[in-house]
Parts: C-alpha cells; structure tokens; sequence
C-alpha cells in the first residue's frame, strides 16, 4: 500500500512538473523572494500566458486613499508585445474576471515611452478596487518575466504615485 502511495505521489508531481499548461491561464504574483519590488508586487491574470499569442491581461490597481483620475502602465524595453487600445478597459472589481466596466474619456499608448494610460470619464472614488484590462494584447516573441511598473494620478494634486509591479511571466 505504501509502494502505491509512493508511486501516485510521483506521478502527481511528474504531471504537474510537465504540464505547466493547466495553470498558465491563472498566473499571479506569487512569492517574490528576491528584487526590489518584493513588497510592491501586484496581482495579475492571463488568459494565455504564451509567448508570441494573442492573451488578455487582468491588471490588479489596489484601492487608494484618494480619488484616482488616470491609470498609468509602464513596461521594459525588452517587451516587444503590442496592445490594442480600442478594447482597454477598467473595471470595478477585486476578482480577476467579472465586475463593471467604468466610462473612459481616452486610453493612449505611447510606444516611444512605453506606457499606457487610462484616463476614466470620472475620477474613481477613494477605497474603488479595479482591474486594468488589456484584451488583444500580442504577448512578444519570447518567454520570460517582464515587470510593468503601475502608478495613478491623484484627483486632487496631479502627481503620478507609484501604486507597485506585476511581473508577469509568459512561457
């Protein structure tokens, strides 16, 4: 009995060691051990998680102290992925899928700068969870981990405010 038990350990761990497939699409921050963002790290979702395809991003942007009027994205130079700004949105949720999508007035993406900015009809009420959106993204040519660093405008004083990372890892 204990020789089958052993047996069906391994094969347990063998199957999730080779088919990392079936929890690519529910990628998030996990643990951080080393690096600088350890603490700031944000959670995520993808639909995909693959190199050189087509995915859907499900950006975490923590609730704040104060009113939020713009959504800044940045990304590495190393990200040559591209983005569709006609089907960025923001929704109001603390849950990777599901919630409702708020009004924009503009999504501008600045490929020179590399950011993206998301700018809602209204300015987002303080303590308001929300998950940027970023559906049609093409993920870039190879795998690995690429940080996407968040910040938001204040309402009330135009100063941006590093909000934390996601480091978002494709394979």
């Amino acid at each position: 009995m204990i020789k089958k038990l052993g047996i069906v350990s391994c094969l347990a761990v063998a199957c999730a060691v080779v088919s990392p497939s079936l929890v690519r699409a529910q990628s998030n921050a996990g643990f951080i051990l080393f690096g600088g963002i350890k603490d700031n790290a944000l959670d995520y979702c993808l639909d995909n998680g693959t190199s050189n395809r087509t995915d859907r991003y499900y950006l975490e942007v923590k609730p704040q102290k104060f009113k939020v009027s713009e959504i800044i994205i940045t990304y590495p130079d190393h990200f040559n992925g591209s983005f569709d700004t006609s089907d960025i949105k923001l929704r109001v949720t603390d849950q990777c899928r599901g919630g409702k999508d708020l009004e924009l007035e503009s999504v501008n993406w600045d490929k020179e700068t590399r950011r993206i900015t998301i700018v809602p009809k209204e300015a987002i009420p303080s303590k308001t969870a929300l998950r940027a959106v970023l559906s049609n993204v093409r993920n870039p040519d190879y795998s690995g981990f690429y940080q996407f660093d968040g910040r938001v405008m204040r309402a009330d004083v135009p100063v941006p405010v590093y909000i934390g990372s996601w480091v978002i890892t494709l394979d």
